[in-house]
């Protein structure tokens, strides 16, 4: 190899390992709360903080959810689908304060909508008695009255 070569290829390399082409990971974090979208329209507190490799492998951190004058419960990530300012978080129930829901399946979906100056959204659906490990995007949510979400993809 010749000493012009050398160097060159050796600035490539630290330049790709200092600048990734690439995100490492997505990522679901942040917390808001929102009125239920079923009657009678409790407030619901939602934490969440959800990391994926970027086609959704590897998913992993938690999402909390506190139903105000209800039930409060946290859950393992099981999946988590990124496109653009849009997510779906899928979890397993692992703690609440009503014993039945532990093991059942939840999706979460949200909206980072904050940079086009509306508030963020964020909806969830109906327990499963498994957890979901695909995390389809869906599209109703509700505004958030209060908090922030941040959807890295």
């Amino acid at each position: 190899m010749s000493s012009r070569i050398a160097p060159i290829l050796i600035a490539g390399l630290m330049l790709a390992v200092a600048s990734p082409a690439a995100a490492d990971h997505v990522s679901v974090t942040g917390t808001g709360r929102h009125l239920g979208a079923d009657p009678p329209f409790p407030a619901i507190q939602v934490h969440v903080n959800a990391f994926a490799d970027p086609t959704g492998l590897d998913p992993r951190g938690r999402l909390s959810a506190d139903v105000e004058n209800g039930h409060s419960y946290t859950g393992e990530v099981t999946c988590v689908n990124v496109a653009g300012s849009q997510a779906t978080v899928g979890i397993r129930i692992v703690k609440s304060s009503d014993p039945a829901f532990i093991g059942q399946g939840q999706l979460w979906s949200l909206v980072d909508s904050s940079s086009f100056g509306s508030p963020d959204q964020i909806a969830g659906y109906p327990l499963t008695p498994e957890p979901p490990v695909v995390c389809p995007i869906l599209v109703f949510n509700v505004p958030i009255v209060s908090g922030n979400y941040v959807i890295h993809g």
